[in-house]
């Protein structure tokens, strides 16, 4: 028995000094990274200035009055929250949909994966034109429904942009969405929709009351991983509005884009970081400990 437990030690020991490496890696690249750039956002730390000195919650003070920030902070939040319930909604109604059995269900499901796989910067590109106001797509078919002579420059436009920005990047989410939680409700027992329908459920009390109580931690494992990359997104403005008009879709992770590289004030970029990943870390904690408490 002794021997049969040193053996046992020695085989968890031998698997801790070939995990060992990777781990303290991992610990390096992932707490190094976060304590610097804390560490930085107390500083003022301009290159063009040529500044470098200590100054407490200097840049977290002039982010509260900064325009520019405030600005982001808004689209940001807009462009999260109107992105998350458009996906919610239409990804679930495309879920619904390919459950369906139809002919040619199955090339309709590789097409819907389609926007997904493509590279957000090759999608923005793409949007860049088809919402150009003298040959874009989009102006040419409001023209080809009825509205001759409709002329509106998209990218031009504070409004026009900031729904440009949205339409696409929901275009992007939704099909990964849908497809996940297609595989979730192909995953319900079909012994539950026979027993809702005998006691005379609806589409709609099926829906809210079986399927999805059935799929929510998946559900709400989608919802924090999308909402969690929408308050992150960069590529979508970076390549396709370059955060104009003005400023008006300059998302947060492209405003801290702007102090790094073009103001070169690494403390306030490491301050608009700071804000970031607290709000990521918020809301990923509020969603695992709704997801915590769910049943299924």
């Amino acid at each position: 028995m002794l021997k049969k437990l040193t053996l046992t030690k020695r085989k968890i020991l031998f698997a801790w000094i070939c995990i060992l490496p990777v781990l303290l890696i991992r610990a390096w690249t992932t707490i190094y990274p976060v304590v610097t750039m804390f560490y930085y956002s107390l500083l003022d730390y301009d290159l063009i200035r040529r500044t470098k000195k200590f100054a407490g919650l200097l840049n977290f003070k002039k982010l509260t009055t900064n325009k520019q920030f405030l600005e982001s902070l808004s689209f940001t939040l807009v462009f999260t929250v109107v992105s998350l319930l458009a996906i919610i909604v239409l990804g679930i109604g495309l879920a619904l949909l390919l459950k369906q059995n139809f002919g040619g269900r199955k090339l309709i499901r590789t097409i819907a994966l389609i926007p997904w796989g493509l590279s957000m910067i090759v999608v923005s590109i793409a949007a860049l034109w088809a919402f150009d106001d003298t040959y874009g797509i989009i102006n040419d078919l409001i023209r080809r429904i009825g509205f001759a002579g409709y002329h509106f420059n998209w990218l031009s436009d504070r409004s026009g942009a900031q729904i440009s920005v949205i339409m696409v990047n929901i275009w992007k989410n939704v099909s990964f969405f849908g497809i996940i939680m297609l595989a979730a409700f192909q995953g319900i027992p079909g012994e539950l929709f026979e027993s809702a329908k005998i006691d005379g459920a609806n589409d709609w009390k099926i829906l809210f009351h079986v399927s999805l109580p059935y799929v929510m931690r998946t559900f709400i494992i989608m919802i924090i991983f999308i909402g969690v990359s929408q308050i992150n997104s960069f590529e979508i403005v970076y390549a396709m509005t370059k955060g104009g008009p003005g400023t008006s879709t300059s998302l947060l992770a492209y405003r801290l884009y702007m102090e790094a590289t073009k103001n070169m004030n690494y403390g306030m970029a490491s301050a608009i970081t700071v804000v970031m990943f607290l709000a990521t870390a918020v809301y990923g904690v509020v969603g695992l400990s709704i997801y915590r408490k769910v049943d299924y």
